[in-house]
């Protein structure tokens, strides 16, 4: 593996009912590095985040973080979720609990900062992506895109060094897509490692180092968006083109 190589997952295999929907999928992230799964839908793209994170465990293959297995213990997997964390379609935020409590709850939890500590960075997390006088909200109060926003820095306020986003904007009415993909792309620029499954192709291009593409549940090619674009498989070429 790459010395700058923070994240990697080999020969990951997975069936559900005996169907393979995942089928040796091998994949580098360096550190740094802004990396997309897309793929018609059914090629795998979510299994492979999901599997990434132990939300589901592959059949076969492993995953490496910082060039060594991941540690599958439960205390190993709270370790490696802490530093690998992920943004989800549906938010997750907990309904009960203000956009404040949302955000301090997993740091205080782990006994990552004192209360003083944790609020005070929840609050300039907030204030980041203009929504500080939401703290004592709930996220019944908040629109989508606020509300994707919140999930976006509840994750950060663990201090990830990967940030994983499984459909981040497709639960969102589309003016609200705008300002999800505008924190996403701030947080690109600050070097944020992140990987990405999504069908917002011109998203994708966009904002992507490299772009993996699935479909089978088989990685058939990753490149950069623009090599992609020019690729010589008809069906890659095929695909992205028509989703421009």
């Amino acid at each position: 593996m790459s010395a700058e190589a923070i994240l990697e997952v080999r020969g990951l295999s997975k069936s559900f009912a005996g169907l393979r929907v995942m089928n040796d999928v091998s994949l580098q992230v360096r550190k740094g590095e802004v990396v997309f799964l897309v793929g018609p839908s059914g090629a795998g793209k979510s299994t492979v985040m999901r599997c990434m994170n132990f939300l589901e465990i592959p059949d076969e293959g492993e995953v490496l973080f910082h060039g060594g297995p991941v540690n599958r213990s439960e205390q190993g997997l709270n370790d490696y979720r802490a530093r690998v964390g992920m943004v989800f379609q549906h938010f997750n935020l907990f309904p009960h609990l203000t956009i404040l409590d949302n955000i301090t709850l997993a740091p205080l939890k782990r006994g990552m900062m004192s209360r003083e500590e944790a609020e005070q960075k929840a609050h300039a997390l907030l204030r980041r992506i203009g929504l500080e006088d939401k703290a004592q909200a709930y996220p019944a109060q908040l629109s989508g895109g606020q509300k994707q926003r919140v999930a976006i820095v509840r994750a950060l306020a663990m201090n990830p060094e990967v940030l994983l986003f499984d459909e981040p904007t497709s639960a969102l009415d589309p003016e609200m897509v705008e300002e999800v993909q505008s924190l996403m792309a701030s947080l690109a620029g600050d070097g944020m490692t992140m990987i990405v499954v999504s069908h917002d192709i011109g998203f994708a291009c966009e904002l992507a180092g490299r772009i993996v593409f699935l479909e089978k549940g088989r990685v058939i090619e990753v490149d950069t968006p623009e090599e992609l674009q020019n690729s010589s498989n008809e069906r890659v070429r095929d695909f992205l083109a028509c989703r421009q």
